[in-house]
């Protein structure tokens, strides 16, 4: 009798855990595909407009829409406070809300202590707006460092997703080397390498179907395949800035609405599954 009881728990956990809300590792096949969308101001520090934010996500929240994409927008918590029913509403969508700091500010250049405030401050405006806190995080302007993986993993973050020019594929960090292979529990998730970085300004002039092609075909020896596509909403709309910064401004508007456009168009007939950073932890580590 003991033994049957036994048996019937499991059964029933193997059904709890198939019936997740979070995802249901049966459907998912071929390639992962995580669209990562780094939510802050128009361009920062150079700008400090909104036109992203008004005029962007909701572009972008219908790309996704038509394409049943499921994306992780990483948030600042500044804006989470100041404009939390945008926050929400890409929550509602059953999009994941990471985290990209409280301020739009170099985390490598802060003491440990300032990073720790950044994190719990960004956590904190964030478990506002959408009732959850959140388990995925992007250092501003990729600047990663040691201290940043420690804290994150004290507070209960699962990923960590910035770009660096070594490692293009997820990996647990060393906890003293945190772009080398470690034992720590948080996992690394890069954006591919194309082999720039997987954003519209460092792609410029470049198909996405390409860029997507060449990230995948980088990963010979990989298994699972996974690309990592970095966005951010000021991007869907034209912007003007000095002509010093026009290696990023140039993307903005047109070529990044048409080269989204027609990589989802692709990928529709393609064998992907679109993952948040947060599955993508459980596909890899559960």
């Amino acid at each position: 009798m003991k033994k049957l009881i036994l048996i019937a728990i499991f059964l029933f956990l193997l059904i709890l855990v198939g019936n997740s809300e979070l995802f249901d590792k049966t459907k998912i096949k071929g390639t992962y595909v995580v669209f990562t969308v780094d939510t802050e101001y128009d361009f920062p520090p150079i700008l400090n407009t909104e036109r992203g934010i008004d005029e962007g996500i909701p572009i972008i929240l219908s790309m996704f829409d038509q394409h049943n994409v499921k994306a992780t927008f990483l948030t600042t918590g500044e804006l989470a406070k100041n404009r939390p029913e945008i926050i929400k509403e890409i929550h509602d969508k059953g999009h994941e809300v990471g985290s990209h700091s409280y301020h739009h500010k170099s985390i490598k250049a802060m003491t440990k202590s300032e990073i720790k405030n950044e994190i719990v401050l960004s956590s904190n405006a964030i478990e506002n707006a959408i009732g959850i806190r959140p388990v995925s995080f992007r250092a501003p302007g990729h600047s990663a460092c040691n201290d940043l993986m420690t804290l994150l993993q004290e507070n209960g973050y699962l990923v960590e997703a910035s770009a660096e020019k070594i490692n293009s594929y997820p990996y647990h960090p060393d906890e003293n080397n945190w772009i080398s292979e470690g034992n720590m529990s948080i996992l690394r998730v890069p954006v591919s390498h194309t082999p720039s970085y997987f954003y519209p300004p460092t792609t410029y002039n470049r198909p996405w179907i390409d860029c997507f092609n060449k990230a995948i075909s980088s990963q010979s020896d990989k298994n699972p395949k996974i690309v990592v596509i970095g966005l951010h909403p000021w991007e869907f709309v034209k912007l003007e800035a000095d002509e010093k910064y026009q290696s990023y401004i140039r993307a903005c508007g047109n070529y990044t609405i048409e080269n989204v456009t027609s990589l989802l168009d692709y990928l529709d007939g393609q064998d992907v599954t679109y993952v948040t950073l947060e599955e993508l932890y459980h596909v890899l580590t559960d």
